[in-house]
């Protein structure tokens, strides 16, 4: 009997290890195929994010050559319109009096209009940038003081045409009169109507 007990005890034991052998061995297989998991998924991440990087990389050149091609083409036109303007002014200074004093400016004018346009064909954006930021460099003052010039002009002339096209002033906001108006004794030259009218 106690035979009996010894060999179902010797059985329980290999049966028991026989089950931790196997668990041990699915553990192992299961951390296996979670580390070939986890290899892949970091692989397709690092795959994925390597791809993202060269599409940006490729759109972000793709959009600096745009907007090169885009102010290389503004840059010719506005050489064209200058060529012309310089052109017209040629032909003003040619039909103008030999002796005008305007004449003199006029084709000065043009020359240098002629000039530039010359200078946006030749050089194009590219090196009227590079000038600009030479200029910068050796000669700052001017440089910001010409900036704020040419500023300052930019806000007049959009100003001035802001006004010329009616926007830049609000007709309703005007006071409306009827009949003559006076003005004051001192602002009206004589013999004028409204002068000395109160």
């Amino acid at each position: 009997m106690s035979e009996m007990a010894n060999a179902s005890t010797s059985r329980a034991q290999q049966a028991g290890q026989t089950a931790k052998q196997e668990a041990s061995a699915t553990a192992g297989q299961a951390r296996e195929g979670a580390g070939e998991v986890v290899g892949t998924a970091t692989d397709q991440v690092r795959a994925v994010t390597g791809e993202a990087r060269a599409q940006a990389g490729a759109m972000a050149g793709d959009l600096r050559t745009r907007v090169t091609e885009e102010a290389e083409s503004q840059a010719r036109r506005g050489a064209q319109v200058m060529r012309q303007w310089a052109d017209d002014l040629s032909g003003l200074a040619d039909g103008a009096d030999t002796d005008s004093p305007a004449k003199s400016l006029v084709t000065q004018a043009a020359d240098r209009g002629h000039r530039a346009a010359d200078y946006l064909d030749t050089r194009g954006v590219g090196g009227l940038v590079g000038d600009l930021q030479d200029f910068a460099r050796r000669r700052p003052g001017a440089f910001l003081g010409g900036a704020v010039l040419a500023g300052f002009a930019v806000g007049r002339l959009a100003k001035a045409g802001g006004k010329a096209d009616g926007s830049g002033s609000n007709p309703s906001a005007q006071p409306r009169t009827s009949g003559p108006q006076s003005l004051p004794g001192d602002a009206a030259p004589p013999g004028l109507p409204g002068h000395g009218e109160a």
